[in-house]
């Protein structure tokens, strides 16, 4: 666990960087220097793609992470391993990028009177969904070397460093909105050029076509696996990026930007799960490979609670401190129509860190069908939901059906894990802090409102880390936690 932990602390250090640009972002630099129009165009071509990229990549990503343990026990085996899934990648990409054509009517027609504005760009759409197939492979693969700081570098930092860069030079009127639209895509191009650049100098991205290493029944399994993957990977997406399209399509680019907007607010609630499993997948996979379920077990109970902790303490002091987050961004009495949305999207991050790796589990076992059947079936209920939800609810309602699809798909996989491992996540210790999230909830409370904003989020914020921080450590609810913590009073001196 010591390597999962000190990766995950210098992702985490990257992603909250990233946070903090991409909340400067989409709080302060895009209300005050775009139309609500404008932001929600960008963010419905950018999660058109996202939601297209699982589709045109066929499942290889999970390919990476499954197989390369085998295939890297020798470097010519691993390098034809890794250009074989490029090679397929193109082919998927091409077959999507048909489909994808001859579909385009039917897509522009989903959005209604907003067809018009969207058309113009959608080709867009077909570049982004490219660039992003290809750095998601190579980002996966980076992971599987145990590389994972770098490429969240550049996702989580770099692009949205350029994007402020963009925004500021479109308010100055050095390009045009039209220009600001391409410019957004081809970040994502620089961003995969430096990490072909990065893998490659370091000698870990040759091409090598020898596949005669590769024997027919291994490729059979890399193939079906893939093909499972694909489905599961689809829906999953389906699952986390189709509420924002259909926002889009049933309320207008508007609503979009304010429900885009506060969907973001509340994935700072994930970050840490992000972190965790990019390190931890690896180790699962490694501990599948040698049928180690006692280590499985290990992960499985201490990455549950350690997640609950961070996402708790994070949702508490985002939804404490959400009406002065509000005050703060432009135009803030327009985005506050999204303030349940995001109480409601945080709920389900946090549910779904509540379960643990459990998709991570099932995925990289024997079983791994048995997730892509339950995705897909949550997939067309949240679609369903939505289509029930948002004309009734609005925006709200499309948070309704994303936090009920999490908790449904969690507890189904929760149920499955027990009964083919008996394994399950929880522990005292998450009794102890369930009951610690109550308490700093309840504080938050109590606490009197200050006039100055920026006085009221310090000292807010600064009362409920402290409370909750110390009822953890005192419960050692977690030994991980406790001892980063003894680990950084010595370092300054306290023992």
């Amino acid at each position: 666990m010591g390597i999962v932990i000190r990766q995950s602390i210098y992702t985490s250090i990257i992603s909250y960087a990233g946070v903090v640009i991409g909340y400067i972002n989409l709080l302060y630099l895009y209300p005050k220097f775009l139309d609500v129009e404008q932001i929600g165009l960008l963010r419905t071509i950018q999660d058109a793609a996202i939601l297209f990229v699982p589709f045109a990549q066929m499942g290889l990503a999970q390919s990476i992470t499954r197989f390369y343990p085998h295939f890297n026990k020798s470097e010519a085996g691993a390098s034809s391993f890794i250009t074989m899934i490029l090679f397929l990648s193109l082919i998927g990409f091409g077959i999507f990028s048909i489909i994808f054509t001859l579909a385009k009517s039917h897509i522009l027609s989903f959005f209604n009177d907003q067809a018009a504005l969207l058309a113009p760009y959608l080709h867009l759409v077909l570049w982004l969904t490219f660039l992003m197939l290809v750095t998601t492979l190579l980002e996966t693969y980076s992971r599987s070397l145990l590389k994972v700081a770098f490429p969240n570098l550049l996702r989580e930092v770099v692009v949205r460093l350029l994007q402020a860069i963009l925004v500021s030079l479109y308010f100055t009127k050095v390009i045009s909105f039209h220009n600001f639209l391409i410019a957004n895509v081809a970040i994502y191009g620089v961003v995969l050029f430096i990490l072909v650049i990065n893998l490659s100098v370091a000698g870990q991205l040759k091409i090598h076509f020898d596949f005669s290493f590769l024997q027919s029944k291994r490729l059979r399994e890399i193939l079906q696996f893939s093909a499972l993957s694909f489905v599961g990977t689809s829906s999953m997406v389906i699952i986390g990026k189709v509420d924002s399209l259909m926002v889009a399509g049933l309320l207008g680019f508007g609503a979009n930007a304010i429900y885009t907007t506060a969907f973001y607010m509340a994935t700072v609630i994930e970050i840490p799960k992000r972190a965790i499993l990019q390190t931890t997948m690896p180790l699962i996979a490694e501990a599948f490979e040698k049928n180690d379920l006692k280590e499985i077990d290990n992960l499985y109970k201490k990455v549950s609670v350690n997640q609950l902790i961070i996402g708790a303490l994070l949702l508490i002091g985002v939804w404490a401190n959400i009406q002065n987050i509000f005050t703060l961004v432009p135009k803030g009495e327009i985005f506050e129509a999204g303030a349940y949305v995001v109480l409601l999207v945080g709920l389900g991050k946090l549910i779904d860190m509540f379960f643990g790796p459990s998709s991570e589990i099932i995925v990289l076992s024997k079983y791994y069908p048995f997730n892509i059947v339950v995705v897909l079936v949550l997939a067309v209920t949240v679609i369903v939901l939505n289509l029930v939800l948002i004309p009734i609810y609005g925006m709200t309602g499309a948070a309704i059906g994303s936090a009920i699809a999490l908790f449904l798909f969690n507890g189904v996989k929760f149920i499955f894990i027990w009964w083919k491992f008996k394994l399950q996540p929880f522990t005292v210790s998450t009794l102890k802090v369930l009951g610690i999230s109550v308490l700093a909830f309840a504080l938050n409370l109590v606490l009197p409102q200050l006039e100055n904003v920026f006085f009221d989020i310090f000292y807010r914020s600064a009362l409920i880390t402290s409370f909750f921080g110390s009822l953890t450590l005192i419960s050692k609810s977690s030994p991980e936690v406790n001892k980063l913590a003894a680990k950084a009073l010595n370092q300054i001196g306290w023992k």
